[in-house]
């Protein structure tokens, strides 16, 4: 395992990411007793997206915490509205379209990482607390986000593009996406 030496360049960064994701949280959810886990999913989705877009790797250390993070406190959440039904669906888009992802990444390796699996669990967990329409939403955006890229980026530099596309900054994109039109 590789140490990693964070500049401050980049941990101002991930700083006012995790900020401007937290207040569009904040924004779109009002008070509720969701809006805990819906702040650390910031938080996570903030480290998780810079580290991505830098080392083109998304961390087990934030991946897994953020799952056991989201899992409690939706958890409480779901207590708290009298909504059990909700943390199960939760569970279970979780499993899914971390399933998904692990399918793409036999599909076609080299272009889909293990941690692009781990992560969209974490955000299918948090989408599906909110319904299956917000995970639906939001992992479509995230696609037609990332083939904007690499259509852009084709454009820009014709040839063989070999390059890998940093595919968390565009979960998280859908997923904010999501949560401020699933409220």
């Amino acid at each position: 395992m590789s140490a990693i030496v964070a500049s401050p360049r980049l941990v101002l960064a991930t700083a006012v990411l995790a900020v401007g994701i937290d207040v569009a949280m904040a924004l779109g959810f009002g008070w509720s007793p969701a809006l805990p886990a819906y702040l650390l999913f910031g938080v996570c989705a903030a480290t998780v997206t810079v580290t991505d877009l830098v080392e083109r790797r998304i961390r087990n250390r934030v991946v897994g915490p953020a799952a056991v993070g989201a899992l409690s406190l939706l958890g409480v959440a779901a207590a708290v509205l009298g909504d059990p039904w909700s943390l199960a669906r939760a569970a279970v888009a979780m499993v899914a379209l971390a399933g998904f992802y692990v399918l793409l990444g036999l599909a076609f390796p080299g272009g889909m990482g293990m941690g692009d699996a781990k992560w969209a669990g974490v955000v299918g967990l948090a989408l599906g607390f909110l319904g299956w329409a917000a995970v639906a939403d939001a992992t479509l955006l995230g696609f037609a986000a990332a083939t904007l890229f690499v259509l852009a980026r084709r454009l820009a530099a014709p040839g063989p593009d070999r390059a890998t596309v940093p595919m968390a900054p565009f979960m998280v994109a859908g997923a904010v996406a999501a949560v401020l039109t699933a409220r």
